[in-house]
């Protein structure tokens, strides 16, 4: 999915915000692998799994271990009520799938990776605006259930035509969000 030129003006604003930040691997605790939560999208999913095993180089040189929860829509229907998938109450489904990942594998740091533009969020006429908050929202429910679980929220933009077919993963801050969010009249996310 294409980028519409409102999309990447939002894109843009949101980085120099510094809702999207660049990635700093080395904050990252990834000595026992993560469990990266994301959309199963076949366009995608090459490059933000082959980020996380890059990124593990650091911590894990000669074993990384990514261990991997894929679905439409990836960490947005980790979220209450989210409208990515039309089956009510999927996040009940999905959420549990962390514990188990992470009772089999003892790896506790999960990484919610999204993207956009999203098909999942697309059908569902979802914004990124909506995106980011779902995925926080996934973050929160996903930390309340798994206590003593880090919880790393990444966002993959793949800008297509406007910069000449790059994807770049980005960080994003929950309190840069809700400044910016604030600022425009989108609820918080608590």
């Amino acid at each position: 999915m294409e980028l519409s030129k409102s999309e990447f003006y939002l894109v843009r604003e949101l980085h120099e915000a510094g809702v999207l930040q660049d990635v700093k691997t080395h904050l990252i605790d990834q000595e026992q692998g993560a469990i990266i939560v994301t959309c199963s999208d076949g366009d995608q999913f090459y490059d933000i799994f082959s980020q996380h095993v890059a990124w593990q180089a650091g911590q894990r040189p000669n074993n990384p271990r990514v261990h991997v929860l894929a679905n439409h829509g990836g960490p947005f229907a980790y979220a209450p009520c989210s409208p990515i998938h039309r089956v009510r109450h999927t996040d009940k489904v999905l959420v549990p799938q962390i514990a188990d990942a992470r009772a089999m594998k003892g790896i506790n740091t999960v990484v919610l990776h999204g993207h956009a533009k999203c098909g999942a969020a697309n059908l569902t006429n979802t914004s990124i605006e909506q995106c980011i908050a779902l995925q926080m929202r996934a973050k929160a429910t996903i930390k309340k259930l798994n206590h003593g679980i880090v919880v790393v929220p990444f966002f993959q933009v793949d800008y297509g035509a406007w910069k000449n077919g790059e994807k770049h993963s980005y960080f994003f801050s929950r309190p840069e969000w809700e400044i910016w969010a604030c600022k425009h009249g989108i609820p918080s996310i608590a």
